[in-house]
């Protein structure tokens, strides 16, 4: 499971983001999360956000929208997202 960090704001402001899966048209899903405090302590934190996602029972998987005649357009925007 992957997880990265980076300093978003000073002082110690953390943005940590964790993979969460893949959707149903192949596309990245992250987690992402603002954590204040010590390089140490985001590092902890992170640690502790994969180890929830990695003990979640699946990964994220969303419907496909089955394209046929009656697709609207709006249905067409929201997929494609």
């Amino acid at each position: 499971m992957a997880g990265s960090m980076r300093l978003v704001a000073r002082p110690d402001t953390w943005e940590l983001r964790v993979f969460i899966g893949r959707d149903s048209l192949g596309r990245v899903k992250h987690r992402y999360v603002r954590f204040r405090g010590t390089r140490g302590q985001a590092e902890r934190e992170l640690a502790r956000l994969v180890i929830e996602q990695e003990d979640k029972l699946a990964p994220l998987i969303e419907s496909e929208l089955a394209w046929n005649s009656s697709t609207t357009i709006n249905d067409a925007i929201v997929t494609c997202r």
